[in-house]
């Protein structure tokens, strides 16, 4: 299931990228100044190096300090470096919304590829069926196979299997989004993992079953196979990218499918969704990735102030943007409290930054969230968060 913090986790991996490409939109800021007063080596005219060198470097220092310090003293400049500079830092903001934009559909996307994988791996399951009949065919002599029991094929007549199979949403989202189903390698799977499964041999040895054992079976194929095998894990990681963030969710949303099946599951069985209120789920995350790229400045000048004595710059990447995200969270939703808000981080730091990052976040958070409390600037509502705690 998609629950908060795999959103935060997203949001996280959205503004990790977003601030990578500002770096990359300053640095090509600067590059357009420099080919400004770069020398026109085609003119017939003698170029004057040193003025234009000069000029250069003046706009260069101009453009850092409007980043670095807020300075527009560059406005003040000779016309040409006022005009190199202000097209420099008004090509930086163009780029940046766009990839503010661009990064929020990707979130959008990464969260609908979460529902495509989900969908493809249960449908997935439903091949064992064919795999199964095939190979126990395989190893039958021509002669006798119309004397083979039909038990024998027992795992073609799963009636989990068959459920998610029948299931008439599941099969209209594979057509839809033409899903295949990754079938030689679920032979490569079934030949050398599952018919060697003690649990399976097991479950294969007797005519007769119960529903639960059929249930059972399926749950235990696709968290043993499905989820655990190297070779399907590299083919899922090929299809998401994020495949490694994601799976625990996946898994969690596939065996779902599975135990609510029941005996009297029809085709029109509903698939567990992404979230039992995705509507607002989804809303909160993009919420979120939202006003955190319009607090950014607010928040790392917040962070600077309580690290004077050591340049942020120093600070982990990743911790900055934990950090920076918490403290959105603290200001801008004031329905959530702030021991939850900085418990959540911590747990995000704990598998994303550095060793010894749980203790400066959670240090820092509980600092900065103190003087926010004081000052009004965290304003809580709502039953159970007056104390803003």
């Amino acid at each position: 299931m998609l629950n908060r913090r795999i959103l935060r986790i997203k949001v996280m991996q959205s503004l990790y990228a977003l601030y990578q490409t500002k770096v990359s939109n300053y640095h090509l800021g600067m590059d357009e100044i420099t080919e400004l007063f770069a020398p026109d080596l085609m003119s017939p005219d003698v170029q004057d190096v040193p003025a234009l060198e000069l000029k250069k470097k003046t706009a260069h220092a101009s453009y850092e300090a409007f980043f670095e310090k807020h300075d527009t003293g560059y406005t003040e400049a000779a016309p040409d470096i006022r005009k190199a500079v202000t097209e420099a830092i008004n090509q930086y903001h163009n780029a940046h919304t766009r990839d503010v934009n661009h990064f929020k559909n990707m979130l959008l996307e990464d969260v609908a590829r979460v529902e495509m994988m989900y969908k493809l791996v249960l449908f997935s399951a439903t091949r064992l069926m064919a795999i199964a009949e095939a190979d126990a065919k395989e190893g039958i002599h021509t002669v006798v196979k119309s004397e083979v029991p039909e038990y024998f094929y027992k795992l073609k007549n799963n009636p989990v299997l068959l459920a998610i199979e029948k299931n008439k949403s599941l099969r209209l989202f594979v057509e839809k989004n033409k899903l295949n189903p990754p079938v030689d390698l679920l032979k490569t799977v079934y030949k050398k993992k599952i018919k060697q499964d003690p649990l399976y041999i097991e479950y294969q040895k007797f005519p007769e079953s119960t529903f639960e054992k059929d249930k059972e079976i399926v749950q235990h194929l696709v968290k043993t196979y499905l989820f655990k095998n190297e070779q399907l894990d590299a083919y899922w990681e090929d299809l998401d990218y994020n495949w490694s963030e994601n799976d625990e969710a996946i898994r969690s949303l596939t065996l779902k499918a599975v135990k609510g099946i029941v005996e009297t599951t029809d085709e029109m069985y509903e698939l567990p969704s992404l979230s039992p209120n995705w509507e607002d789920d989804q809303e909160f995350m993009l919420e979120l990735y939202k006003e955190s790229t319009a607090f950014d400045d607010a928040a790392e000048k917040l962070i600077t102030d309580k690290v004077q004595n050591w340049d942020i710059e120093r600070l982990a990447f990743t911790d900055r943007i934990i950090l920076k995200m918490a403290l959105t969270e603290m200001v801008k939703f004031p329905n959530i409290p702030v021991k939850v808000t900085i418990n959540e981080y911590i747990e995000l730091s704990k598998s994303y930054s550095t060793p010894k990052s749980k203790q400066f976040v959670n240090g820092l958070l509980d600092t900065i969230s103190i003087d926010l409390q004081k000052s009004g600037l965290i304003q809580k509502s709502g039953r159970g968060l007056m104390d803003n705690k």
